[in-house]
């Protein structure tokens, strides 16, 4: 086991782009609400520290034994609430990551796509019912 470079917030997001980065199957679910996502960001905006990342070097001879995901972009909670199942091209390696699912999809959602959650009292069915956020920067 081995400590990387600190990679800046950007490199991260740009290997997720990649496909670079991918989430084994023995990760839960993306689980964080909106309020958990603005005070990520805006927790980097003041420059405290986002903590550390687990990443599992996944070799090409093993990496078809195992089931990997993507990372959600644009978050729906009644029409796209799960990632898709990723697929690595044969003789292909992959990083995997263990810890900072949440915090990785959650820039990911607020810096490059959507949210899109239930509002209340909404009707399931209903076309209005989910609005979708997108993260805007104020000065």
């Amino acid at each position: 086991m081995s400590f990387q470079t600190p990679r800046s917030i950007e490199e991260m997001l740009t290997a997720i782009h990649k496909r670079e980065y991918l989430m084994p199957a023995i990760q839960r679910e993306f689980v964080w609400g909106a309020d958990q996502i603005t005070k990520l960001v805006d927790s980097l905006m003041r420059g405290y520290p986002v903590g550390s990342f687990l990443l599992w070097d996944v070799k090409p001879e093993t990496v078809q034994s195992y089931t990997f995901y993507e990372f959600l972009t644009n978050y729906h909670e009644r029409d796209n609430p799960y990632a898709d199942k990723a697929t690595v091209p044969s003789g292909s390696g992959t990083t995997a990551v263990l810890d900072g699912q949440q915090r990785l999809t959650s820039l990911n959602i607020a810096l490059y796509g959507s949210f899109a959650e239930k509002k209340k009292y909404a009707w399931w069915n209903s076309a209005d019912a989910f609005p979708v956020k997108r993260l805007t920067m104020s000065t």
